[in-house]
């Protein structure tokens, strides 16, 4: 900081651990909290609470320690939504992160995911067929 009158730069950063949701599944947001030391120029990690919003109304709070926080909730109606994340606290500039996922139907996402094995078994096969036809082009 260089005066006592000046707050530390935040930053908030998140993620779904699954950003495809269905009926009935918990919601999961990972994220970590950082703020900016500009004696050291560098990002470090803050303690702190995180509010949490979802749709605009607020649905909980989220404590970051050594930066990381986790925090879980049941999944609303179908349809797509916004998580807000917001932290504010005294010496720290406020800082926000805002995300969007949608809850879909179990058959939906049991689709999705017997689509995606099937793209995976493509490209293992794929990259098994490069990997023999190397060795039968340097056989002939």
């Amino acid at each position: 900081m260089s005066s006592s009158n000046s707050s530390f730069k935040t930053r908030l950063s998140a993620h779904f651990a699954d950003a495809f949701v269905c009926e009935g599944e918990k919601v999961t947001l990972e994220g970590w909290l950082t703020f900016y030391d500009e004696k050291e120029r560098e990002w470090k990690p803050l303690d702190g609470k995180v509010r949490v919003y979802l749709n605009g109304r607020e649905i909980g709070e989220a404590e970051a320690r050594m930066g990381l926080f986790s925090f879980s909730f049941p999944s609303p109606y179908i349809g797509k939504h916004r998580v807000d994340l917001k932290f504010k606290a005294p010496g720290y500039e406020s800082s926000s992160k805002s995300l969007e996922f949608e809850v879909v139907e179990v058959q939906k996402k049991m689709s999705v995911a017997r689509l995606a094995k099937v793209a995976l078994i493509l490209i293992m096969l794929l990259a098994i067929l490069s990997f023999l036809s190397v060795f039968i082009i340097k056989l002939l």
